[in-house]
């Protein structure tokens, strides 16, 4: 039960169930696999980060040898290891009907504002940066009260870093979990970064004069009307290929 002196923590958090739910949020590991050189800086060291990427704290990187199956041909890679904050992104019907042997997860690691200052909080506490969910903080004193085992720093989701942890390193680790009226704006959230991004204004339009229509897919989403958002696919010079969302009304004239 939540009082009326409810913080924005507590109005957002509850303790985990005991089954895996979209939404838990654990203290675990997550990863990034990279090339031995030739990459980018970022993620990684904190002057690194900018207003674009994040920075996700310290890590360390462990180099593997790896031998490609049916080939002579051998690689190095560098795995690239954090220890944060992570939510599960993976829906809860499919963990529920997943098979018994299956141990992926869908997590999606937390960028903290502490760590972070540079970032554009401002728009990503209003929503309106695709790629980020905004999560208030949840102190020791609010956890402890809801039955959660620890405080969550304010923070935000950085949908960019997703990655796969297995069910036996995030469920033990496991110490908030979003109440299910959040489970909403995390899935729009989501949806707004891999499919349809952000919204943009009409004066947009003039980038896009001379690029060839490759394909129209109406989608499952829709906006008041009712009518459904399409996804128009757009074709440039090399390099410039772009894609839009629209939506449009057809009436045929007899």
């Amino acid at each position: 039960m939540i009082s009326s002196r409810a913080t924005e923590g507590t109005a957002l958090y509850r303790s985990p169930s005991k089954a895996l739910r979209q939404g838990d949020v654990a203290l675990a590991e997550f990863h990034q696999l990279r090339a031995r050189g030739g990459e980018p800086a970022a993620p990684g060291e904190s002057s690194a980060a900018s207003p674009d990427v994040p920075y996700l704290g310290p890590y360390r990187d462990y180099p593997l040898e790896l031998s490609l199956p049916g080939t002579e041909e051998k690689k190095t890679r560098v795995l690239r290891v954090w220890v944060g904050y992570v939510l599960l992104l993976h829906q809860s019907c499919e963990i529920e009907y997943a098979d018994e042997a299956d141990s992926r997860l869908i997590v999606s690691p937390l960028v903290l504002r502490n760590h972070w200052s540079s970032g554009p909080w401002s728009l990503i506490e209003r929503d309106e940066l695709p790629g980020f969910m905004y999560l208030p903080r949840l102190s020791e004193e609010d956890a402890e009260a809801i039955g959660c085992k620890k405080g969550i720093p304010e923070a935000a989701v950085a949908f960019a870093s997703t990655t796969l942890l297995s069910r036996a390193i995030f469920k033990p680790n496991r110490l908030a979990s979003l109440r299910p009226e959040h489970l909403g704006r995390l899935q729009a959230s989501a949806v707004r970064f891999f499919s349809v991004r952000g919204w943009a204004s009409t004066r947009e339009l003039a980038n896009l004069v001379g690029k060839t229509v490759v394909d129209a897919q109406e989608t499952a989403e829709s906006v008041p009307g009712p009518s459904r958002l399409a996804k128009v696919l757009l074709r440039g010079e090399e390099g410039s290929d772009d894609e839009v969302t629209v939506t449009w009304g057809l009436r045929s004239s007899r």
